[in-house]
């Protein structure tokens, strides 16, 4: 196997070359791991050049020229990113599509990207295109990964087929050296909370300094493998699942679905695994329920261990000498308990990445008494995706960590927090005023981006995030209140699975709360509760009661004016194809609280 070096990136200045470097230079190690048919498979990087190079070669026979858009409407899947990466490489701009997007939003970015050409997975994305098509006058031809009927349609083609239409003239290695570091490589659409999603305009420059310092600071190592199940089209798993391999050309496997990635990640056994606080608090309460069913003598045992690893990470982190006796009874902690915490991520877990939205310190510091540390970050599309992150011996709890080199802060009059950084977008595609929004001039030649956060940064340069600037909630007493805090504090509840706060000019908060399935059914079970569906069980006596007392030990950690006084359990999940939560499972707060108007405003007759 060849050996596994970080390119030299005053050369390797744009991602193709990068790309290709790694294809050249390393072709016999692995790049990749996808499942087929029940097994494990992997992919070399000189494989994932050939297949790459097939689908550049195919796009430049379509007459597809630098600058032209090709959109992606797939699940995260071993065959998004080498599309993605073949788009760039012959110079054309990808238009990526969230693969839960409804037809309307489909056509919205088709349209307002201009795109030329299009992937699809299944029969399934291919119909929303059919609904569309006619009103998409740019929009030439589609390729469909999986098969389709009727199979005759004009201009789509299955992708097998697709790829041996290309001519190998040299025509893609001359495109890759060609390339430049000022030329746009993508669009990234906003999540739209708010709204229509806004294009933040990626070049080469933008990716190269997202990742150049990124795999040094959370100490990615060569053989690290991580797991990519997030949508793509975000920019977060674009960026760790894709992107910094380009660095040291560590290897990805690719879970089957993100239904499957519990699974996917006991059978691969990660290094790394990046999630949103959803995905580890869903995690988290597992652990939790799963005690709870425990035996007097396991409690017992666990609660010891907890302890214990709770006060070896206390030393770590004020970077101490783990006393001799600690050290032991840290090993028999390690062999009873924590080894099995660790197998629910298949063993090899060490670093856990958090980003998209704020984690409970609980959370964190459970994690980091197992012995899994999890780095809490920051940033944001028009970012490429990284503004901040906690690093090894720089950790602190709470925030999300100092800059990245190169990245500079400040925050302004009114607690936004603005950025300088060579990886931010230069503007919204199509948007001059949603531009001119986002980026102000600092008055000698370069520009501050407004996050449109609110946080602080303290005397050590670490950065706190209060909350969306937009979601902070004023009660009618004049107070400040960030309600993800709160919201993040009651998921940490193994029976909560989504909850939103509300109470804007109002005299007193409330919550929508949503129940975790499986946990309150297990409840109902022991209970022996009798319901005929969710709705049912959702007003129940008993399990009103059990939500009384999760939000009052809750409101405990909360000073006065943030406690929820009233809420109120709804019996099915906020949901993304009723447009209330985006891809990476963000409330949209306007959408939801639309929807339940008439229960929010009862709760404060």
């Amino acid at each position: 196997m060849a050996a596994v070096i970080k390119p030299d990136f005053s050369i390797y200045d744009t991602v193709p070359k990068a790309f290709w470097y790694h294809v050249t230079e390393q072709k016999d190690a692995i790049a990749n791991w996808t499942k087929q048919k029940g097994i494990w498979t992997s992919q070399t990087w000189g494989e994932y050049g050939a297949v790459t190079k097939k689908i550049g070669q195919a796009l430049l026979a379509t007459g597809m020229n630098p600058g032209d858009k090709v959109s992606i409407l797939l699940q995260t899947r071993l065959e998004w990113v080498m599309c993605d990466i073949a788009i760039i490489c012959i110079g054309c701009i990808t238009a990526p599509v969230y693969h839960s997007s409804n037809p309307e939003l489909v056509h919205y970015i088709a349209e307002h990207s201009e795109t030329r050409f299009m992937f699809v997975e299944n029969q399934e994305q291919l119909d929303k295109i059919l609904k569309i098509w006619d009103r998409l006058p740019k929009l030439e031809k589609v390729i469909v990964f999986e098969p389709y009927f009727p199979k005759d349609l004009p201009n789509v083609s299955p992708f097998l087929e697709f790829i041996e239409t290309g001519i190998d003239n040299g025509s893609f290695e001359k495109r890759i050296e060609a390339s430049k570091p000022e030329e746009v490589i993508s669009f990234i659409y906003t999540s739209g909370t708010t709204g229509y999603p806004k294009a933040g305009v990626i070049n080469n420059h933008n990716v190269i300094s997202a990742i150049r310092h990124l795999p040094d600071m959370i100490e990615v190592k060569k053989d690290d493998i991580s797991i990519a199940y997030l949508p793509l089209a975000h920019i977060a798993e674009r960026l760790i699942g894709h992107f910094i391999k380009l660095v040291y050309g560590n290897e990805t496997a690719f879970a089957e679905s993100i239904e499957d990635m519990p699974d996917n990640v006991r059978q691969v056994g990660p290094t790394i695994i990046l999630g949103t606080p959803r995905i580890f608090e869903k995690y988290y309460a597992r652990i939790v329920s799963g005690i709870g069913d425990a035996t007097w003598v396991q409690k017992k045992v666990y609660n010891w261990a907890v302890q214990t690893g709770k006060k070896r990470a206390k030393l770590l982190a004020k970077g101490k000498t783990i006393p001799l006796l600690l050290r032991l009874r840290s090993n028999i902690a390690q062999f009873l308990i924590f080894n099995k915490v660790k197998d629910i991520f298949g063993g090899r877990l060490r670093v856990m990445l958090s980003g998209a939205a704020p984690l409970s310190p609980e959370i964190i510091h459970y994690f980091s008494w197992v012995g899994i540390i999890i780095y809490e970050g920051y940033g944001m599309t028009e970012t490429t995706g990284i503004i901040s992150c906690n690093k090894p011996g720089f950790i602190e709890i709470g925030s999300v960590g100092k800059a990245l080199p190169d990245t500079e802060i400040r925050i302004a009059d009114d607690g936004e927090i603005c950025v300088r950084a060579p990886q931010n977008i230069q503007y919204y595609y199509k948007n001059e005023g949603g531009t001119n929004e986002l980026l102000k001039s600092d008055g000698n030649g370069s520009f501050w981006l407004h996050t449109g956060d609110v946080g602080h940064l303290d005397e050590e340069g670490y950065l706190f995030i209060t909350d969306r600037k937009k979601d902070i909630i004023i009660t009618a007493g004049g107070k400040n209140v960030a309600p993800q805090n709160i919201e993040n504090l009651l998921k940490t509840s193994p029976f909560v699975s989504q909850a939103m706060v509300y109470g804007d000019k109002k005299p007193y908060l409330t919550a929508l709360i949503t129940m975790d399935e499986d946990e309150v059914i297990k409840f109902a079970r022991d209970k022996k509760l009798l319901y005929k569906d969710l709705a049912d069980l959702s007003k129940k006596k008993e399990v009103l009661e059990l939500f009384r007392k999760v939000v009052h030990t809750k409101n405990e950690k909360l000073t006065s004016y943030e406690t929820i006084k009233k809420f109120f359990v709804l019996e099915e999940n906020f949901d993304q194809d009723k447009d209330e939560v985006t891809p990476t499972f963000k409330v949209k707060r306007k959408v939801v609280t639309g929807r339940y108007k008439d229960i929010l405003d009862e709760m404060y007759q």
